[in-house]
């Protein structure tokens, strides 16, 4: 259809009017090559604001607008071609569904047949305020969603050793002490990094931090904290990264915060008072869209999926010093394979927690009354009811027998 048919079909007798249907037709007077994006209704506020703002960017070089549907849909009205190829992907990956992409000018005359355009509004917050979630994360028991995972040390001729162990809130374990917060994905991060400083507060008190990790080996812990958590270090030029420290607890940051200003400068600072950094959550997708060498960080925590052995993950890590990995979720012997295979010799996850628990129980009396999972259960629990039913606390505690320790 040419454009001088495309304008005669929108402008027929009949044809929807208002701010969002001219929205549309403004599609008709750039050039071909340009595409609109149709996406689903999003289910959650905190989704609708995050396509939102995607669409809204993509939209900006070509003064696209983003108008709603009757059904609730957003609809991006114009964007290069380009720009809505990469929002799309990425909305695919945080959402979970790729909006649809439609040609212009020649999609005009299907959109304008769509009900109920109007320009989207932001969404109406239906969730508690923010003093509302935290009075709720306050009063959650945090020892009783805590786990403690070992970080094992792997490499061949070498005796298996506990490195690190990781203290984790899992988020799904939070959010049904949340309410109808915990579907707001951000107050659910909200209450979650609230919890996260708690932590911190409860380690830093004796009798509590033995009260939660039990006795176990010296080694450095991984919290995962919000940037904001971070000490506030006076960066001081010149001086002398001799002065630096082994660190006691690394923190672990989402890729987004690892990319913040300064904080490359506040590293060296922080490492001088006894902090590391590490990045968490680097699956494959993560590893294409990064440069993953270049982070601020000691530590690069990667997400196993078979998807990481593909070419453009395995490119990326090449560039990475294999020191500086740690391998989390690893699930079988096909993560553990890979990951010797590039040179990791640090694992975490579910199969290295049925590894530690088989060494426990090869090393203790009263294996016979247990089985691994229970073992493995208990030995990540961070509350004494959590660990009832252990013959065996000390060795439950330190993870791994004394005899494979360090």
């Amino acid at each position: 259809m040419t454009r001088q048919e495309n304008s005669a079909a929108v402008g027929d007798a009949g044809a929807p009017t208002g701010p969002g249907a001219d929205a549309v037709r403004r599609a008709l007077r750039g050039p071909p090559g340009r595409v609109a994006l149709r996406l689903a209704a999003p289910g959650l506020p905190a989704r609708r604001r995050v396509a939102l703002a995607l669409l809204e960017e993509a939209g900006r070089p070509r003064g696209g607008s983003v108008i709603e549907t009757a059904a609730g849909e957003l609809l991006l009205t114009e964007a290069e071609a380009a720009d809505g190829a990469r929002v799309a992907a990425l909305l695919e990956r945080l959402l979970g569904a790729a909006p649809e992409r439609l040609d212009l000018p020649d999609a005009v005359a299907i959109l304008l047949t769509l009900p109920g355009l109007v320009p989207a509004a932001a969404a109406n917050a239906t969730a508690p305020l923010a003093t509302r979630i935290e009075a709720l994360a306050d009063a959650v028991t945090l020892p009783a969603l805590l786990r403690r995972e070992g970080v094992l040390h792997l490499a061949a001729g070498a005796p298996q050793r506990l490195v690190l162990l990781r203290l984790r809130v899992p988020v799904e374990a939070l959010a049904p002490h949340l309410g109808a917060a915990g579907a707001d994905a951000d107050l659910a991060r909200h209450a979650h990094d609230r919890l996260c400083g708690r932590l911190l507060t409860e380690l830093a008190e004796p009798p509590r931090r033995d009260e939660l990790l039990g006795t176990i080996p010296t080694v450095p812990l991984l919290i995962d904290l919000p940037l904001a958590l971070l000490p506030d270090m006076p960066v001081a030029s010149g001086e002398d990264d001799a002065a630096a420290v082994a660190p006691a607890l690394i923190a672990t940051l989402s890729a987004a915060e690892a990319m913040a200003d300064g904080l490359a400068l506040r590293r060296a600072a922080l490492r001088r008072a006894g902090w590391g950094l590490a990045v968490r959550g680097l699956d494959a997708a993560a590893l294409a869209l990064l440069v993953p060498e270049a982070l601020p960080a000691d530590l690069l925590l990667l997400r196993w999926s078979p998807a990481m052995a593909e070419r453009t993950a395995a490119s990326a890590l090449r560039r990475v010093d294999p020191a500086r990995l740690v391998l989390t979720r690893c699930d079988g012997a096909a993560a553990l394979e890979w990951g010797v295979s590039v040179g990791i010799t640090r694992f975490a996850g579910s199969w290295i927690e049925a590894l530690l628990a088989a060494r426990r129980m090869a090393a203790c009396p009263q294996a016979g009354a247990c089985t691994r999972s229970a073992c493995a259960a208990r030995a990540a629990a961070a509350t004494p009811a959590g660990r009832a039913g252990c013959a065996n606390l000390s060795l439950l505690a330190a993870l791994l027998p004394m005899e494979a320790a360090p």
